[in-house]
């Protein structure tokens, strides 16, 4: 899964303004929970990134100022006075992405708790990392936001998940279809003779794929045109596959959605999805 680009324009949380706003010095808080050190590591993280292009040469401390008077000011949906635009300005328009929306990606359970993001923020701009090193915020931050992101995948794609293992299960007790170690199923509808490629080698070859409810999703042969790429270029299923088939055979390929995409979302191809190839092997590129 990727990293999360931890910037305010897109991630963008709810405020329920409890501190005093005249405080805006760098200090240590004490992280009692996930939720405390999601909203302290995020704050964190910004507030570095505002320091670094936004306030780099704010030596007398009224950028932060400025930026949390604007925050305060998108909270409450005022508008900025003349005298406070620039840094003031772009913190108003943190604020109110902060007002609309309530949650870390639309996760109910994982409201901000304005303190905690706050300080973090103020620590950040500061460079004091009295709680959290620079790279610890960021790699706490990114790593719970994967955990969550990957638990509200595998709710949503559940049935989809177990709709493929019950597949794999009943197609592993046909005549012809063998299983490997990782889980990849075969199925050899024509043998060659021709050289079998490693997994640096490049080939040629058509295909057909689709989802187990028999979905066309892609295919060669209906375009057409064969197509190159490099045997360890593809997806896991493939590149175990292809390595078992010698330059002039045909296979039929079952794979399992950790050998496939996983929770990645590819148009028709949804989260945790199994799909089935058939490939033919035409040549081995040179």
């Amino acid at each position: 899964m990727r990293k999360i680009n931890i910037i305010w324009t897109i991630i963008a949380l709810v405020a329920i303004v409890s501190t005093s706003c005249s405080d805006y010095k760098a200090k240590s808080v004490t992280l009692k929970s996930e939720l405390d050190s999601l909203n302290y590591s995020f704050g964190y993280v910004n507030g570095k990134i505002l320091k670094q292009y936004h306030l780099q040469n704010d030596s007398t401390g009224k950028g932060v100022k400025s930026l949390m008077k604007g925050i305060k000011a998108g909270l409450k949906e005022k508008e900025v006075s003349e005298d406070l635009r620039n840094v003031t300005e772009m913190g108003a328009m943190i604020g109110n992405q902060l007002k609309s929306n309530p949650d870390f990606y639309n996760d109910s359970t994982l409201k901000m708790d304005y303190k905690f993001l706050r300080q973090g923020l103020i620590n950040g701009i500061s460079g004091k990392a009295l709680v959290l090193e620079n790279d610890d915020a960021r790699d706490y931050f990114n790593t719970t936001m994967e955990k969550v992101q990957a638990q509200n995948l595998e709710a949503k794609y559940k049935d989809n998940k177990e709709s493929g293992i019950k597949f794999l299960e009943e197609n592993a007790q046909k005549e012809g279809v063998i299983t490997t170690a990782s889980g990849l199923q075969y199925e050899v509808i024509k043998l060659g003779k021709g050289a079998t490629p490693t997994s640096t080698d490049k080939v040629k070859v058509h295909y057909h794929g689709t989802l187990i409810d028999g979905t066309v999703f892609d295919s060669s042969i209906d375009r057409g045109q064969p197509t190159e790429f490099g045997v360890n270029q593809v997806i896991k299923g493939w590149t175990e596959g292809l390595q078992l088939m010698p330059v002039g055979s045909k296979f039929k390929f079952y794979i399992p959605q950790e050998l496939a995409y996983g929770s990645q979302d590819h148009g028709t191809i949804k989260p945790f999805s199994t799909l089935v190839f058939e490939v033919e092997l035409l040549a081995v590129v040179k």
